[in-house]
């Protein structure tokens, strides 16, 4: 019972407890808060013994800052994080192509103190529902784009909690927990990595290039389209791997770390041998490089292009699958060179340090987890030759920070 005086993120409040019903009013900070505070206090408490009540009434809404909407804080928050974070530009393109798509419809006219944990929930389930999608007409929405999603409305909820806007942030606890992404690793066999090579030099020679160093090397697709002339050491074959090419632009390494790479592990031959150029038939990626139909001494230029830009996505798949038809191969999806890659390296006893280095994965845990089947029995080597790596930077926000998250 009685008016008590506390201090409360960071300013100064009146709590109220008189006859049963309890009202907190914001003073003000510092000592000037402090003093006006405690001198309220005295006055409230006069009146309440003289049974004046009116502490206790609501305060107008006229003296109330209107809430701004989740439309505005949202809009705010995309403005400010690229400039105040690294972040590479495909990443930002997904959480504004979600808050444009999912997001604003759904909570845009909101005020942002009226998005609850009940209303991000109902937003979850209205996405993984038929319908969810935007994309596909009647489906539900993926819960890996979910999942992206839900990070960028952590982001934007976050900002408004550390503005004041609302008390905390309601992704805290909030229940859920999508389906764990999976990696499909589907690998090449020896046996149809040579015959879709193969296929390839009689369809296009310049491509059976591009797919003998993507899979000798086991980089990203966008890596490997992002490669310049200056990137490429043909004496040496090794490549340095500075850039990747996506959605029509240039951006950093999915780690934004460079490393040196070599073309010439021995993926596609019938050997036991994991080390660059032990076998001849390896090396033949560096002559497929020299005689590539279009070539400039430009240290820009890209290596595999078409009328100066690099190769698109869709051109690279339409090729693909020219390739393995002609080579009846089952179809798998190009980016099965570099599992093919790391599954076959760990498979012949390679340093598990060193593919992680030459792949760029972000540790050697993800290697573990994700090719751990492919790996002999006995450690062998592992425990040796491992050259010094530089260790991956971690992500500032993690799902793992979100309850119910999964962030594998």
């Amino acid at each position: 019972m009685g008016v008590k005086v506390r201090k409360h993120r960071g300013a100064w409040w009146l709590f109220i407890d008189h006859a049963g019903q309890r009202k907190a009013r914001r003073v003000g900070t510092g000592k000037e808060g402090k003093k006006a505070a405690s001198l309220a206090a005295v006055k409230i408490q006069a009146k309440l013994a003289e049974g004046d009540t009116s502490a206790l009434e609501p305060t107008p809404s006229h003296h109330a800052t209107p809430s701004p909407t989740f439309a505005i804080v949202a809009e705010e928050w995309l403005q400010k994080y690229p400039a105040l974070h690294a972040i590479a530009p495909a990443t930002l393109q997904n959480y504004r192509s979600f808050a444009e798509h999912h997001l604003l419809p759904f909570f845009g006219n909101m005020p942002v103190t009226a998005i609850t944990v009940q209303a991000v929930e109902d937003f979850i389930e209205a996405k993984r529902a038929p319908g969810g999608s935007v994309r596909r007409v009647g489906k539900a929405l993926s819960d890996g784009s979910l999942r992206t999603g839900l990070l960028a409305l952590w982001l934007i909820l976050q900002r408004a909690a550390r503005r004041k806007l609302i008390a905390a942030n309601p992704m805290n606890d909030v229940e859920w927990r999508g389906t764990p992404h999976i990696e499909q690793v589907d690998p090449f066999s020896g046996p149809e990595l040579r015959a879709s090579l193969s296929a390839a030099e009689r369809l296009e020679p310049d491509f059976a290039t591009l797919l003998q160093l993507w899979a000798q090397s086991g980089m990203r697709a966008g890596e490997v389209c992002g490669l310049q002339w200056q990137d490429v050491d043909l004496t040496n074959g090794v490549v340095k791997v500075r850039r990747t090419w996506s959605r029509q632009r240039l951006g950093p390494t999915k780690t934004r770390l460079e490393r040196d790479v070599s073309i010439l592990h021995p993926i596609a031959d019938d050997t036991q041998e994991w080390r660059p150029g032990a076998v001849e038939p390896a090396k033949t990626v560096v002559h497929g490089l020299r005689r590539l139909a279009v070539q400039s001494l430009e240290p820009e230029a890209f290596v595999f292009q078409r009328g100066g830009e690099p190769l698109s996505s869709m051109a690279v798949h339409r090729a693909w699958k020219r390739v393995l038809l002609a080579a009846r191969v089952r179809y798998r999806s190009p980016e099965q060179l570099r599992h093919t890659f790391a599954s076959t390296m760990l498979s012949r006893n390679a340093p598990l340090l060193y593919v992680q280095q030459q792949g760029g994965w972000r540790s050697a845990s993800v290697l573990l987890r994700v090719y751990a089947r492919w790996m002999p029995q006995g450690f062998g080597s592992w425990a040796t030759e491992q050259p010094t790596a530089t260790p991956a930077q971690p992500s500032p926000v993690s799902l793992a920070r979100m309850k119910g998250q999964n962030a594998s």
